[in-house]
């Protein structure tokens, strides 16, 4: 049996798999379940892994076997399907780059439970890009069975893909200062974004960057659609969907989705043992998230106040800081990101942040992946002004001092 030992070879398998299927399109979610002989009918417990926009080799590799193309459907297993769906899948076990766990699911829980149990039903669902109906009772359960991180990716994601499809066109500008405006893809993508939410969750507040809060519900939904616009109509492709779920126990789960890249870091504050509670999403697999200061690369948010002093500008130009950091000004919360992932040391912003729509899922994020995230004077975050969000300790403390100076004399 061949081994798939590097991403190369699982993104070359998947897509020999999809090649094979004519008219083939991902799924927005897909997930198998087991139903108890003693069950009436499928309820959301009996779909525990979610799998929302990712993990599309196992997708591609359950639709061979059940030999579906697209949309929404479900379908019964035999055990026959299930076992060769699994021996199909195994190859991937030899990539660790990240976790396999439908390939887990499938063979150490779903075949045992089967011997069990059988005359219990398996079940493969996949759901369509668009909210499609279906009167397979399996469908609703699985719908029912997301978790909220699996919402938030969902909504990330599709806000992401009308951003991606709109970059590089003609785009009408909405003016909301002399140097900051809106587009069509700002209000497209908060439109998507909206939509799944509502879809999935409906009795949740939203809050958007455009469309501000509707809904009183304590659980309120934080969307920036497309942060950093102006990178994005200069065809800069340096932006961020943002989502993140506020409830009254804080942040529950967040996504910042890189609609160029097509990467999705996400985190539902979880953490395992031996990794972090924050992940990134690419080439349809989860690969946690360490931050690290080795790039030295400390990116700056330099876009403030016209009337006063910030903090971002005066740090900017502060030759202090060049001979320790090589500073970056990026305009777009996906530096963020970036930073629980190792890609940058440090991110530094003035300005108020709770409940903010740009910063929430930025912020939850460097939280999960285990930075250094304080206000720029070292209290914890939102206690006063700004953030630092550091990799580790040691950088931290030395932007630290590299901020306070340039903190007072804005203070002041």
């Amino acid at each position: 049996m061949d081994r798939w030992k590097t991403m190369d070879e699982i993104l070359a398998a998947r897509a020999r798999f999809e090649s094979a299927i004519e008219g083939w399109a991902p799924p927005a979610a897909h997930g198998v379940g087991l139903v108890p002989s003693t069950a009436s009918t499928p309820t959301a417990e009996h779909f525990p892994l979610v799998n929302a926009y990712g993990h599309r080799l196992p997708a591609v590799v359950m639709a061979t076997v059940v030999g579906h193309a697209g949309g929404t459907a479900a379908y019964r297993l035999t055990r026959q399907e299930l076992e060769r769906a699994i021996e199909l899948l195994a190859p991937a076990e030899a990539y660790v780059g990240y976790d396999h766990p439908n390939l887990w699911r499938w063979r150490d829980e779903l075949l045992p439970a089967l011997t069990a149990d059988p005359e219990a039903e398996v079940v493969a669902v996949f759901i369509g890009d668009d909210p499609e109906v279906s009167p397979d009772p399996a469908v609703d359960a699985f719908r029912a069975a997301f978790p909220d991180s699996a919402v938030a990716i969902a909504a990330a994601t599709a806000g992401a893909v009308v951003v991606r499809e709109m970059y590089g066109t003609d785009l009408s500008h909405f003016d909301k200062s002399p140097t900051d405006f809106a587009t069509e893809a700002d209000l497209a993508s908060e439109k998507a974004i909206r939509e799944t939410i509502a879809t999935y969750r409906p009795d949740d507040a939203f809050e958007g960057e455009e469309t501000g809060r509707t809904g009183s519900s304590e659980r309120r939904w934080l969307v920036d659609p497309l942060c950093g616009t102006l990178n994005y109509a200069a065809q800069t492709p340096l932006a961020a969907v943002n989502v993140a779920l506020v409830t009254p126990d804080g942040v529950e789960t967040a996504v910042s989705a890189d609609p160029i890249s097509e990467e999705i870091f996400w985190t539902d504050g979880v953490s395992t043992g031996s990794t972090t509670g924050a992940w990134l999403r690419r080439g349809g697999g989860d690969a946690a998230l360490y931050p690290t200061p080795r790039t030295r690369l400390v990116d700056i948010q330099s876009d403030g106040p016209l009337d006063r002093p910030f903090v971002g500008g005066q740090l900017v130009a502060d030759p202090r800081l060049r001979a320790e950091f090589g500073p970056r000004v990026m305009s777009s919360t996906l530096a963020v990101a970036w930073v629980a992932a190792g890609r940058r040391a440090a991110y530094v912003t003035d300005g108020y942040l709770e409940g903010s729509v740009h910063f929430t899922a930025g912020i939850a994020l460097c939280q999960a992946a285990g930075c250094v995230v304080t206000d720029l004077s070292g209290d914890p975050i939102h206690t006063g002004r700004g953030m630092i969000a550091a990799s580790d300790a040691a950088t931290h403390s030395k932007l630290l001092d590299l901020v306070r100076p340039h903190l007072d004399a804005t203070s002041s």
